[in-house]
């Protein structure tokens, strides 16, 4: 009788070995679940929100230090083209946030096609590599301030939700085996 009796303390604590197992790789998928998660329609209709990834979108096409950085970059290759030279004048007097204008781009274009015609593909080139380019390091902020949104969601209720969820998937695994 004394065995069945040890037996049947360890069958409890190890039930509570493993419920508190469940528990712990709960709380930690509950986290992980936190930042995988995407962003819902509510979390996304907030107005810093809106506005924070509106001004992230606007500074796509704004003239700034990057813009300046770029053009420079352009500048110090040689020999410089028409195209070149006709890209780079479209920001040469622009200041930090102003826009290059759709005339302007126009008229670069015209003066493109009535002095040197085959420059007018680098010309496009050059003005589709800028637009990827502030694209992709629009998205890269964007995703950056998505993850930022995410870490502010209520830590407490995924780590509480993921344990409670671990410790019962846990127990009804214990439960299986029982019956087995």
């Amino acid at each position: 009788m004394k065995v069945d009796a040890i037996q049947g303390n360890d069958k409890r604590h190890g039930v509570l070995t493993q419920i508190t197992k469940g528990a712990v790789i709960g709380a930690a998928s509950g986290i992980v679940f936190q930042y995988t998660y995407p962003l819902t329609q509510e979390e996304k209709t907030v107005d810093e929100y809106i506005h924070t990834t509106k001004k992230i979108n606007n500074q796509k096409t704004e003239y700034s230090f990057r813009t300046k950085k770029y053009i420079d970059s352009i500048k110090s290759k040689e020999p410089k083209s028409l195209a070149k030279d006709e890209f780079v004048q479209l920001f040469d007097s622009l200041k930090d946030g102003e826009h290059v204008s759709k005339s302007k781009i126009r008229s670069s274009i015209e003066t493109i096609k009535d002095k040197k015609p085959s420059d007018l593909f680098e010309f496009k080139k050059l003005c589709k590599t800028s637009s990827e380019i502030a694209e992709k390091s629009a998205r890269k902020v964007i995703r950056a301030y998505n993850l930022l949104t995410k870490h502010n969601r209520p830590t407490g209720f995924f780590l509480v939700t993921g344990a409670v969820i671990g410790a019962i998937i846990a127990m009804v695994n214990n439960i299986i085996k029982i019956e087995n």
